[in-house]
């Protein structure tokens, strides 16, 4: 396709910059919801972002209200579309829902502040330009009756046949407008003086993924200018040498930045390496305080005169307090803190010349935050404070940032756990929570590996999902144009190991689901799942209570864990001894609920479900689904001790072996049990099936639900019936959310307490 920018509009906007995308092949149609949603959260961000701001003096707005007013338009009555657009986001109005197309170039307008625009290529005659008119052109706008002329020096774009776009795209024709029907599109986004090329291509390069994502197709992105104002091979985005598009941060303009910033150049000037190599501490903090708690260190004077114990470290400079002759600071590292005086006459400084003073550098060189060594002799202070007599400092590295604030400290959850560095220098309970979290999974395995199980590794992308009911994340091969997905559950390739002959396996790994966020789910966790060949669902619940007891035992030498709260809020000192109690969902709903299931018809279950399931996924599920709802509704929450909730109905699980009951096999239940503890699950096991048949005729079920529509139903995988066919021995399977058995051991509210970098939502995840 031809396009160019006309010279005589380059001569009278010489920073005008195009960002062109053909995109041919694609479907305007569907996914429109998902494309919406984008939208309402990239507005919100956007809103956040200009909260309080005028954006008519945005440098980019200026530019176009600038050059409307050269060719005779208020700006207060024709306004650029990117205007148009943010006014309308500003004043919380929805954008118009059009199509996706239309839809996704609006959404890169307001996130870049850029006007964006599009028409169908097959509507187009000859070579598409941008024009300055001449005044003698007519023009029908999209949705008018009338016909206009376009005014003399505005700029217009055209074909062979007519104008297409007015004032740029302030105003389209109805031509080639974009409609479900357009199959091949051209897309423009428009930038003035105040819009960086890298700007320009960073949109550029978000709405082609997008497109593709959302439409399929295959597009080329282009970019124009004065130097190369023509779709060719030289335009193309990916043949232009354009500076990289980096704004400065905002920290970059706060006075301590800019403080330590000059700091640093003076500590450089004088010689000195604000950032070496290597250090070689003999001691942690917490080691040396408690390998001389209760010795007899010795006094300041002896220290100083290198009759004391000997120690070297490293950590970060925390606080610091000049008295005369004397400097007192404390040193942190991840075991604790420890204090330094700093002496004037007798501490250096590595590298510093001898023409300087050490104990002024420590002074006006150093900052709290600095990771510092410090080499030494122990001494007691007359309060008893274990402290090091500095012999020698240095500097390991100048920090340009400050801590956070030490009185008002580190409050924003958001903040904590978007900057976990600052949350891990500033709370040390959150330091113990993620070590306990570590040697968590590393009990966890030597458990495993004592009893006969060997650890394993299987893929993350998959070019089948299975194994749980979860929407999964997907993304794209480009060495073989082929979409995978990020799996949602370890269990089929662990199975096809088991067929493979391999005994006892286990992995600890990522699992991803494209769920949403709350105190107990993050998208991407960790789970532990194990499988054992000849054994069922009862060697299962034994083996992982007695887990769960050694866990404990392991961590606080008894059973016994400590009050935690459940869903409620209500304080229960829990207890992890076995065995644990053991009852049906059947059983659980009567002890619970007061509610005896069999006694009830599908109707009966579906009025006392009224109200807490809502009524079209009601009258649609099954029994089994009426019983596993009743569960959740009734009894679950009672759940405080450990407790095995075994025999669920089939319709919870298509990889689960039928009961061997005779009655509950004809009922249709399986041998699967889920450990529930201060009301939350914690454990989910299988005698696992092996039947090829009846694994098929479940995962065609899966395969039918998910064709009418359920995002979270398997899609069938005829690999894993394969596997199955060849044969797999009696197995027990169990799966472990490891994040979630952290918060229970650690007493954390929230799963993002023990993540160490969990998912955020956009408007937390914003600078402050």
């Amino acid at each position: 396709m031809d396009f160019y920018i006309e010279p005589s509009v380059i001569k009278k906007h010489p920073h005008l910059k195009i960002g062109v995308l053909l995109a041919r092949g694609i479907k305007n149609q569907g996914n429109r919801d998902e494309i919406l949603q984008l939208i309402a959260t990239t507005s919100e961000a956007v809103k956040k972002r200009y909260a309080g701001q005028d954006i008519t003096q945005d440098p980019k707005i200026l530019d176009w209200r600038e050059a409307y007013k050269s060719f005779g338009y208020k700006p207060s009555s024709y306004r650029c579309s990117a205007e148009a657009l943010m006014r309308r986001v500003m004043g919380s109005k929805e954008l118009p829902s059009i199509n996706p197309v239309v839809n996704l170039y609006q959404l890169i307008s307001i996130k870049y502040v850029l006007p964006t625009g599009a028409n169908d290529l097959d509507k187009i005659s000859g070579t598409l330009r941008l024009a300055m008119a001449q005044g003698n052109e007519h023009f029908i706008a999209l949705g008018s009756l009338g016909e206009e002329i376009a005014k003399k020096g505005e700029i217009i774009y055209r074909d062979d046949r007519e104008v297409l776009c007015k004032a740029w795209n302030w105003r389209a024709s109805d031509t080639s407008k974009m409609t479900e029907e357009s199959q091949n599109v051209f897309l423009v986004i428009e930038g003035l003086e105040h819009t960086k090329p890298g700007e320009m291509t960073q949109a550029l390069h978000e709405l082609k993924t997008l497109l593709h994502r959302y439409c399929g197709g295959q597009s080329e992105a282009y970019y124009l200018d004065r130097e190369i104002p023509k779709v060719c091979e030289e335009s193309q985005v990916a043949n232009r040498q354009m500076a990289a598009n980096i704004p400065e941060p905002d920290y970059h303009s706060h006075e301590s930045f800019q403080t330590r910033t000059q700091k640093l150049k003076e500590i450089r000037a004088l010689g000195v390496d604000p950032y070496p190599h290597n250090y070689a501490p003999t001691h942690q903090v917490g080691v040396l305080q408690d390998t001389f708690e209760k010795a007899a260190v010795g006094t300041s004077e002896e220290a100083e005169n290198g009759k004391t114990d000997r120690a070297r470290i490293a950590g970060r400079l925390v606080l610091f307090r000049a008295m005369g002759k004397n400097a007192f600071g404390h040193i942190q590292d991840e075991t604790g803190r420890i204090q330094v005086m700093f002496n004037k006459a007798q501490t250096k400084v590595t590298g510093l010349s001898a023409d300087e003073i050490p104990i002024k550098f420590i002074e006006k060189k150093l900052d709290l935050g600095d990771i510092v060594g410090i080499a030494g002799h122990l001494f007691r202070t007359q309060k008893g404070e274990l402290t090091i007599f500095a012999k020698e400092v240095t500097l390991l590295c100048k920090t340009l940032l400050p801590l956070p604030d030490k009185h008002s400290g580190l409050t924003d959850k958001g903040t904590r756990y978007r900057k976990r560095w600052l949350d891990l220098i500033t709370h040390p309970e959150s330091v113990e929570r993620l070590k306990t979290r570590s040697f968590l999974v590393s009990t966890i395995r030597n458990y495993f590996e004592k009893a006969g199980f060997m650890e394993v590794e299987t893929p993350v992308l998959q070019n089948m999902y299975g194994g749980a009911e979860a929407r999964p994340f997907m993304s794209e091969l480009n060495a073989l144009h082929q979409t995978v997905y990020l799996r949602i559950a370890i269990e089929i390739s662990l199975k096809k190991l088991i067929v493979g002959g391999l005994s006892r396996i286990f992995e600890i790994g990522k699992v991803y689901r494209n769920e949403g966020l709350d105190r107990t789910h993050n998208p991407e966790f960790t789970m532990l799942e194990s499988y054992a060949a000849y054994w069922d669902y009862n060697d299962v619940m034994t083996f992982t209570e007695n887990l769960f007891a050694h866990l404990a035992k392991e961590l606080y030498g008894t059973t016994e864990i400590g009050l935690r709260k459940d869903k409620q809020g209500n304080e229960h000192l829990i207890d992890l001894k076995t065995p644990w109690k053991r009852l049906s969902m059947k059983e659980a709903i009567r002890e619970y609920g007061q509610i005896n299931p069999d006694k009830l018809s599908d109707n009966d279950l579906r009025s006392k479900l009224k109200g807490i399931i809502e009524e079209e996924k009601l009258q649609k599920a099954s029994r089994g689904k009426l019983i596993a709802h009743l569960f959740e509704a009734f009894a679950e929450h009672h759940l405080i001790q450990p407790h095995h909730i075994i025999d669920h109905p089939i319709e919870t699980t298509p990889l689960c072996k039928l009961h061997r009951d005779p009655k509950l096999r004809e009922e249709k239940f399986v041998e699967r049990f889920e450990t529930f503890i201060l009301g939350y699950e914690f454990c989910n096991a299988y005698s696992e099936l092996n039947d090829p048949e009846l694994q098929r005729q479940l995962l065609e079920e899966q395969h039918q639900r998910r064709d009418k529509g359920d995002d979270e139903a398997n899609p069938m995988d005829e690999e894993f019936i394969e596997a199955i066919c060849q044969g797999m021995p009696p197995t027990g399977g169990l799966g472990i959310g490891i994040d979630r058995l952290t918060m229970l051991f650690t007493n954390a509210l929230s799963i993002r307490d023990v993540v160490y970098f969990p998912m955020m939502r956009p408007e937390e995840s914003s600078p402050k």
